[in-house]
This record gives C-alpha cells, structure tokens and sequence, in this order.
C-alpha cells in the first residue's frame, strides 16, 4: 500500500513509513535546546530543524490519564467509562503493522495483552533508575512478561534504548513497524551517571528566576513564542533564590543538574536510533514524533535518606526531587505544572521528523493539538480503518484529527473543542480562544496564554457559556462526574506543592559539592 503526499504541483507517493514514537516523562515546554533549554539536546534540534515543531500541543497532564488517551485515541474518562477502545498497535496490527515497545506503560492490561509484539520496561508509574525498583518498593522491570534479571551497569534510558535497537533489528523488514519508546527520564527520582550531572553541575547557581528569564528570551530568539508574549509572573508561594542558605542553593544546583543530565542522556539515546535507523536505510521512510507526557513535575518528594546520608544522584540509593520553582522554569513561559489544566501542565513540546512525508521542513505549526490526534495520524499513514467492533466489544468514537495535512503546510480541520480532567477536581476546557480553568476562571489564550487575566467577571456571558459547554462535555466523556462531585470546591493550593519543600530546607542542608 502506498500512501499519497501532494507536495505543490507534484504528486509522489511514499510506502507506508516506520513510526517510532518518543515519548519523555515529566519534561517541561521549555527543556529542550530548540525550544529555549540551554540543556545540550543536539540529536532531537535536529529532528525539529529538518522536521516540524509543534508549539501548541497539549497533553493530559498526568502520566497515566496521558498514556490512556494517547494509546486509545479517545478522552480517558471515557474509556474509564465504557472499557472500550482499541490501542494504536492494535489498530495498526489491523494495517499490516508489526509493534514494539520500551520503557514506561502506566495503562490497564500490559503492551502484550494490548497489541505490541515485544516489549521491555515497567508498568507502573515510575522505578529506580538504576536498579529498576518502583515507588512502592517492588522489582518492576519485565520483558514480554516475564520478569527480567537486571544486569550491574544496568541505567534505564540506556536499557530501554539498548532493546529499542534490538527488536528493530531483529524485525521482519517487509513490514513497516510501529516502535513506542516511552523513557521514564526524567521522571523523578532524579538519577544520572556522575559524568553526565557533573557537565551542569555550577550551571544553576544563579537560580531559577534568572534560568526563567534566559529561556523566556531565547524562545523569543527562536520564535518558539512572540517576542510581544509576556512572561508569566512566578507562582505565589515562590521563594527568593537569595532567602536560602549557600549549602541549600548548592543542593538546588545538584538537583537541577541531574534533571539535565537526565535529558542529555535521552538525547544521546535519540541519537543511537536515528543511527540505527540510518544504518538499515529506513531513516528518510520513518515518522519520527517526540513529545511529553505533561510538564515539569512540582513535588519534591525527596526522601529523608538521601539528605540525612548525603547520597550522590549517581548512587541507586539517592532519591532526589526539585521544588516548584525548578518546575516554573522548565515550563517556562507558562503558569502551573503537571496535574494542572493550565498550560505549564499540558503543554509539551513535539516534534515531527519524516524526510520522505513532511515537505515544509524547519517550519513551524502553531494549531492546537492533542493526544488524540497520534492515533487518528498513524492509523491514516497505515491505512487502517478504526473499526466499530474489537475482539467482540464495540469501539467508542476516536477523538482524534490527523496531523497529515500539517506535513505538507496544509491547515488541517479545527477540534470543536479539548477537554482536560485530572481526577474530576483539576479540569480545563478550550473552544477556540476561551478556555475555562477548574469552572473558575476564563481565559482568551489566543491573546492571552500565560493565562494571567481572568475573564470570568467582565465577560459574565462567556462564562457561563463555557461552563455549560464544560458540563455538556463531562456528561458525554465521564459521565457528568464533575457536576455530582462539585468541580471548584476540591482544587487543592499549589501550596501543597511547597510542603515537602520547606521541609527540606529548614531541615538537613549538608553541602552536595563534588
């Protein structure tokens, strides 16, 4: 099967491309070099400067509620609600597809029982770097689904990358194929090799307002945003990088120096796929996207332990987190964070590479997207239908519009609307320019969206048009779950954000120099 590309006048026609989805954990809008990080990403710039970059796509906010609706193409309350869905490789199964996975799954069942052929990883939330133990405590890696004998030089991203290569190279190569690598990096805890954190290491002594400014002004270099796109004002309970002690802001520097380490070994790892798929002469033919599951993470969870003992991020025992004010800046310039509806907790930076597809590369797409559309594109690129009926069950409706239009600069078909829940107590949802934020506050994100004028008192109209809009949706996507529980009245303060934070700096401030 072919599939079509109209570029200008000419008409050429490209087999069916490879997709290899990235997919990073807990990466803020502004953490990658093409998008204002002075983080070293050169494999992924390169992606976004031949390919296309995608400067409003929203995500879930949340690890699992984003990987329910990425893999299913439909709003996960909804699949919550019915059970029925059908998964991006069992859907491209239905193509001709063949299908493997890496990393991070956080979805019911397991990939094997969901459609992937092969897969190597943990499926919970989130496991020790380095010897691959999960929050709870208990050994989480498998591969298929057996459980897997972890090796002593064992650093997950490496890991996860080492069986991406494998099962491409061990793949039926008549058949296009379909590989998901979904890092855990850089989810906490923060964990790195020491030759990694050490390259950052003094790099953020100056703090997070001045790392905030320099990225701000660099996406404006970079046009990632307009240079008439002010910056969001700091959170409230913020602190003063100048109020901390000299050994606490060395603690700081540390943190955000594994954090970066972190994405600099992603992309080295990006770039030992790129090679590997250069090497099998499938580069030019493979839709490359990347992207994240939500914004920087706000929960210092940092474990007692590590302070008390002064363990190294290098070391397994180490659990380090960073506060808010680290998040802020990686969201840069956005307000929030993962868990929030607003757009430091959905926005992600994505990126589309395909030589042979995409015929505007370098460009820039500034139409708002969402996870659901990756299901309605791959199933377009394959030439698969979505079907009504899976294994005896009927499929809910996909959600989705496909990005193919994009990939030749062609303006594709407008969403009516997104929404966004996280736990029926933080909601969002956008109509064109107005979003509504936790059925408290309006915005017009066309204008204005660092969100930072609420619209709901001087456009009282709008306002309850949104609202009813909202309840119109949750009643159709879950239910009508907000209504009955009364959405407003449960968002907890960003100030619980700070809890574990003041802890730690009143607390043990040992000094973490090298």
């Amino acid at each position: 099967m072919a599939y079509m590309v109209e570029a200008k006048d000419v008409t050429k026609v490209v087999t069916r491309p490879n997709i290899v989805l990235i997919l990073v954990d807990d990466l803020g809008y502004s953490d990658l070099g093409c998008f204002g990080s002075e983080i070293k990403t050169p494999n992924i710039d390169k992606l976004a400067s031949d390919g296309i970059k995608f400067t409003q796509f929203t995500n879930c906010a949340k690890c699992e509620t984003s990987r329910r609706t990425l893999m299913s193409g439909r709003y996960h309350t909804e699949v919550n609600i019915d059970k029925a869905g059908i998964t991006i490789p069992e859907n491209l199964a239905l193509g001709g597809y063949q299908n493997f996975m890496v990393g991070k799954w956080h979805h019911p069942d397991t990939p094997i029982k969901r459609g992937f052929d092969r897969f190597f990883g943990f499926l919970v939330g989130a496991v020790n770097h380095f010897n691959g133990v999960s929050s709870g405590g208990k050994y989480a890696l498998r591969i298929d689904e057996e459980p897997y004998e972890i090796e002593d030089d064992f650093y997950s991203t490496d890991k996860f990358t080492d069986y991406a290569l494998k099962y491409i190279n061990e793949r039926d190569k008549a058949k296009p194929f379909f590989m998901y690598v979904a890092y855990n990096a850089p989810h906490y805890p923060l964990q790195a090799p020491k030759e990694e954190v050490m390259k950052y290491r003094g790099k953020y002594k100056d703090g997070w307002a001045v790392l905030r400014q320099k990225r701000y002004e660099y996406m404006q270099e970079l046009g990632i945003i307009s240079e008439e796109m002010s910056l969001s004002k700091p959170e409230s309970e913020t602190r003063k990088w100048e109020s901390l002690s000299d050994e606490y802001r060395d603690n700081m520097d540390l943190r955000m120096a594994t954090y970066s380490a972190m994405i600099d070994r992603i992309d080295q790892q990006v770039g030992r796929i790129i090679s590997k798929l250069k090497q099998d002469k499938v580069f030019d033919n493979t839709l490359i996207i990347f992207l994240s599951d939500n914004g920087a993470c706000p929960f210092d969870r940092t474990k007692k332990p590590t302070m008390d003992n002064n363990y190294m991020p290098w070391d397994e025992r180490s659990y380090y987190c960073y506060p808010p004010e680290w998040a802020n800046a990686c969201n840069t310039p956005w307000r929030m964070y993962k868990q929030d509806q607003n757009e430091g907790g959905i926005s992600t930076p994505l990126i589309a590479h395909w030589p042979k597809g995409i015929t505007v590369p370098g460009s820039f797409n500034r139409q708002r997207g969402h996870l659901v559309d990756l299901h309605a594109t791959f199933r377009e690129l394959a030439g698969a239908d979505y079907p009504a009926e899976f294994k005896g069950r009927r499929i809910g409706p996909a959600r989705g519009i496909s990005l193919v239009p994009a990939f030749t600069g062609k303006h594709r078909a407008e969403h009516e609307y997104f929404y966004q829940n996280y736990a029926d107590h933080k909601i969002a949802l956008v109509m064109g320019k107005w979003k509504i934020v936790n059925n408290q506050y309006l915005y017009n994100i066309q204008k204005d969206r660092i969100e930072s004028h609420d619209l709901s008192k001087s456009n009282p109209e709008k306002f309850q048009y949104m609202l009813k809009e909202f309840a119109r949706r949750d009643r159709e996507l879950n239910g009508g779950r907000i209504a009955k529980r009364g959405a407003g009245k449960r968002n907890r303060s960003s100030r619980k954000n700070m809890e574990n934070t003041k802890i730690l700096t009143t607390k043990n401030t040992k000094s973490t120099k090298e």
